[in-house]
This record gives C-alpha cells, sequence and structure tokens, in this order.
C-alpha cells in the first residue's frame, strides 16, 4: 500500500486527525456537498475541483445524498518531492487558504477526470521498474493542470523567487504553530530577515490581505477549535496560546469573533 498516495471515493477523512499530515485533491462528479473550512462555507458541486491545503482548517463536510467524488490524498513529503519547478504555487495556495473549491470549464473538468484516472492507473503498476518516477510524473501534471485552472480563475501572475520563499517559509511557520507564541508581523519578518513592510506588501500583492490578517486567521481558527473542547477551561487555552493573562484573551477573542470565549462555547 502506498501511503503517500491515497484514493477514497468519498470526504469522511477530510477533517480528521488521519487526513492532517495529507493535503486532498477532489473532484465532484455528481451531486454535491457543503464544506466548512477556514470560517467560511463552500459549495463543491458536479464539475468542481477542490484542494485543501490545511486539513486542520476544515470544521465539517455536509454531503446530498447522491454526492459522488473522486479523493487523491496526496502527503506533503511527496508532494514536495513531485512539485513543478516554478514559484506560481504559493499564489495558488494563498487563494486556496480562502477558498478551496475551482469551478472548472467543461474541457477543463474532461482534464481534471483524465488525471485522477491516469494516477489510479499508475497507483496500482508497482511493479513497474520506475514506479516511483513515472508516479511522480503523473501527480506533477496534475499539479500543472490545477495551476492553469488556477491562473484562468484568478489570473496569471509571475512570482519572483525571493517573494515566493519568503511567503512560504512565512505559511510554513504559521501552519508550524508559530502563530501560538508570535503574533507580531515584526518577529516573522526579523525570522525572514525582511522588514515588515515588506512582508506585508508581498503577501499582500500575492493574496490580497496583509501579513497580520494570515497571523490573525491561524490564531482564530486555533481558537475556535479549543474552545470546542470543553475539557479545557478558558485560562488553560490561553495559557497554550501564550497570551499574558485570560482577561487579555477574553478581550483578544470578543474583538475577533464578536462574542466572549464564554459565549462562543454555547
Amino acid at each position: 500500500m502506498n501511503e503517500d498516495v491515497i484514493i477514497e471515493n468519498n470526504l469522511d477523512k477530510l477533517g480528521t486527525d488521519e487526513a492532517n499530515r495529507y493535503i486532498a485533491h477532489a473532484y465532484c462528479h455528481e451531486g454535491g456537498c457543503r464544506v466548512y473550512f477556514n470560517d467560511g462555507q463552500f459549495d463543491f458541486v458536479a464539475g468542481d475541483c477542490m484542494i485543501v491545503i490545511s486539513n486542520k482548517l476544515v470544521d465539517r463536510v455536509v454531503t446530498s445524498g447522491n454526492f459522488k467524488c473522486d479523493v487523491i490524498y496526496i502527503s506533503t513529503t511527496f508532494l514536495e518531492m513531485c512539485s513543478p519547478d516554478n514559484n506560481y504555487y504559493i499564489k495558488g495556495t494563498m487563494s486556496l487558504f480562502l477558498n478551496p473549491v475551482m469551478k472548472l470549464l467543461p474541457v477543463e473538468q474532461e482534464m481534471c477526470e483524465a488525471n485522477f484516472r491516469e494516477i489510479k492507473r499508475r497507483l496500482v503498476h508497482t511493479s513497474h521498474h520506475f514506479y516511483q518516477e513515472v508516479l511522480m510524473s503523473t501527480v506533477q501534471t496534475l499539479f500543472l493542470d490545477f495551476y492553469e485552472f488556477h491562473a484562468r480563475i484568478y489570473g496569471y501572475v509571475e512570482v519572483p523567487l525571493q517573494a515566493a520563499s519568503i511567503l512560504s517559509r512565512f505559511l510554513s511557520m504559521l501552519e508550524g504553530g508559530a502563530y501560538r507564541t508570535h503574533r507580531e508581523v515584526a518577529y516573522y519578518a526579523s525570522v525572514l530577515c525582511v522588514v515588515p513592510k515588506y512582508l506585508s506588501e508581498i503577501s499582500y500583492k500575492l493574496s490580497g490581505f496583509s501579513a497580520n490578517y494570515w497571523i490573525k486567521r491561524f490564531t482564530v481558527q486555533e481558537i475556535k477549535r479549543l474552545l470546542k473542547d470543553k475539557s479545557l477551561t478558558i485560562v488553560q487555552i490561553s495559557d497554550m496560546l501564550n497570551f499574558p493573562s485570560s482577561s487579555y484573551f477574553n478581550r483578544y477573542v470578543h474583538k475577533n469573533l464578536g462574542v466572549s470565549p464564554t459565549d462562543y462555547r454555547r
């Protein structure tokens, strides 16, 4: 069994701990569902493709009775090995954090279905002497087509190598949980050896939002996740996220969620 590339025909695994080390690539054949992701609600219907960059940001998935899809879970380590050698991925990544669903044209739907079929076919041919290389090449083709779909929807933009590298490292720090102890742009800029203004500028240019927005986004999502765990007290959550005091934590939550931590739990 290949643990780097897993194919499913449902979204049951999405949002569970089992899927945390994977990025999900899905195509809807029939029916539809609603995905609650990163504090948003997104309809995923027939002919759409969906890429879930961070499984931890999935709250829940509600499917219709006739929902049919294919999902390819690709481990983050394998994804890094077969990612195309260009910088466009970072713009796509930022956009997919905001909306994981892409509405495809008929010709794009055909391309997506063909890519999924080819990956399925290659995945089971383990006797191929160059199995790993062939599978990587097939997955890379899928990625390049996804880039093309994204560029058609959002517009193609040349991404400078330096900007891509800085934003990629910035997102990696956030995904790694740096926001639990550091919520100031200046900290991230210092680690990345740039000034805060530059970090915010390239973040805004490639995503439409400042660096501070992304720090708050990750922090708030973590707060909401922890508040759902009733075994944790408000003080414990405040301490886990290194807030200077529980009262400061309460003000932060009220400012960003519109309610107190206690009211959010009700």
